[in-house]
């Protein structure tokens, strides 16, 4: 049986190799992750969610590695239960903690969101390896 750190940091190091078998500029790196811990505690879990899934007008991710970093964390929240399985990703995200009336399932998600993030954190490569 594994404890809640080893669960985390086996899905965000799978999460992160996932995307740097992308194409080179299409992976995730530190820069797209270093930042969303300091935005989720400035400004929510919700609306760092919504900002990072902001499209362009081809319908595109304006940033598509912070949308990237919040679909695995939504990935992550759905495989601990804080999530239903449909919602895993950072639009269903919003849409299910921005619809139920109680803040303590919003809380959850939030403290989980940022432990989770510490690991895709130190997993992501650097920038100049992109």
């Amino acid at each position: 049986m594994k404890n809640l750190e080893q669960i985390r940091a086996a899905h965000a190091l799978q999460q992160i190799r996932a995307a740097n078998a992308l194409p080179v500029g299409q992976g995730l790196t530190q820069s797209d992750v270093n930042g969303l811990p300091a935005l989720i505690v400035n400004n929510g879990l919700l609306a760092t969610a919504a900002f990072a899934t902001v499209t362009n007008d081809r319908n595109q991710p304006k940033r598509p590695g912070m949308k990237m970093a919040l679909d695995a964390v939504a990935g992550h929240l759905a495989g601990r239960g804080l999530l239903t399985a449909g919602n895993a990703s950072a639009d269903g995200l919003i849409d299910e903690l921005s619809s139920n009336p109680d803040a303590f399932p919003l809380q959850r998600a939030t403290v989980e969101a940022l432990a989770y993030l510490g690991y895709m954190k130190r997993f992501a490569k650097p920038d100049q390896e992109t």
